[in-house]
């Protein structure tokens, strides 16, 4: 698949990639099922608790919800072995990183599934500086009022245009600031292992 990707900064770790439409298609589904989680009266115990979500010491809320996308959606998606494959062809520094060495991080039996997360967003929110877990991780703009992705140690952001993604290593540390604009906006995270 012909995929046209862009770098923004002299860091070449750090990629964006525009999405295909027929993928497109599949992040729309797993949109509307987020949508239809965070609406249910019980949403809150699936939801996805990590530093976006939720300040630990305060309990405070930092994104109004987070919710895992059912791994049913995953499994049966082209958008994984689309996302293995730039991994292997991009960050394989060597030889033998075939992309099965790439993994969509999971927690078997877990009602998170997969590392794969949905982040809704409204005025007020915002996403403190972080890192990720795994080796890559990567975010999925799919509404967001070109509200930047900060990487401070590179000195860069990313706009973060609809319809692309950005990859880049788990390590590298990342904040969102607080949303002034009274629209909803939702992306989706995940993190990518590297297994020996």
């Amino acid at each position: 698949m012909n995929v046209k990707s862009m770098k923004v900064h002299d860091d070449p770790r750090i990629m964006i990639f525009e999405i295909p439409d027929i993928i497109w298609g599949e992040i729309k589904s797993w949109v509307k099922e987020s949508k239809r989680i965070k609406n249910h009266p019980l949403a809150e115990l699936k939801a996805h608790e990590n530093v976006g979500y939720l300040d630990f010491g305060t309990g405070e809320k930092n994104n109004s919800y987070q919710c895992s996308i059912s791994p049913h959606l995953i499994d049966q998606s082209y958008w994984l072995p689309w996302v293995l494959r730039l991994c292997a062809e991009h960050w394989g520094v060597e030889k033998n990183n075939h992309h099965r060495r790439f993994k969509l991080r999971k927690w078997e039996g877990h009602f998170d599934g997969y590392d794969l997360w949905t982040n809704f967003s409204y005025k007020g929110d915002k996403n403190p500086q972080h890192n990720h877990a795994g080796w890559l991780s990567g975010v999925i703009y799919y509404q967001n009022h070109e509200h930047p992705t900060i990487f401070p140690n590179q000195n860069m952001g990313y706009e973060g245009k609809n319809k692309t993604m950005i990859l880049f290593p788990s390590s590298v540390e990342h904040f969102v600031e607080e949303q002034t604009v009274n629209k909803e906006r939702i992306t989706i995270a995940f993190n990518i292992s590297l297994s020996q």
